[in-house]
């Protein structure tokens, strides 16, 4: 993969969240708040878990480019990806913007460092076994922030329907 695809792979990344935030900014407070059904996350337990998950996976990759024979990765019940949604997940929307912001920032920094020869770095995953940094970037951090937007969006419209 060439810093061309990595970088188109960067403005991908930035207009999902760009856009989403967008969407977000222009919403009651309350929206943000309610489970669409319950035990599933609200837009801000999302938003928390977004903002902690870009930084995270992206020094993951410039983790193998340094030494990829440490395993990398976590499971869904690691206590730093569920501390973000307990300790930010009931933020204020002018709060979790400028944090998503920042996330988004210091995820982009992170791969726009990494050497060329990194994407094809091969590390072991904990769940999934060997990837390269490529494949790590486009699961775990665009298609992951694609998925969250749309279960936002998703959230969002499950609540429009459903009684107060």
């Amino acid at each position: 993969m060439t810093s061309a695809e990595v970088e188109d792979k960067i403005q991908r990344l930035q207009k999902t969240v760009d856009g989403l935030l967008g969407e977000i900014e222009r919403l009651p407070a309350e929206v943000l708040y309610r489970e669409p059904t319950a035990g599933e996350w609200p837009v801000m337990s999302t938003l928390a878990h977004l903002a902690e998950l870009m930084p995270y996976w992206a020094h993951q990759a410039e983790q193998i480019a340094r030494d990829s024979s440490r395993p990398f990765g976590r499971t869904h019940e690691d206590t730093d990806r569920l501390g973000a949604i307990e300790q930010h997940g009931h933020d204020s929307l002018d709060a979790m913007v400028p944090l998503v912001r920042a996330a988004l920032t210091e995820c982009v920094a992170t791969l726009r460092a990494l050497p060329e020869n990194a994407l094809s770095a091969v590390g072991h995953s904990l769940n999934r076994g060997e990837m390269t940094v490529e494949q790590l970037v486009d699961r775990f951090i665009c298609h992951h922030a694609t998925e969250h937007a749309e279960q936002i969006r998703a959230t969002l419209q499950t609540l429009q329907t459903a009684p107060r």
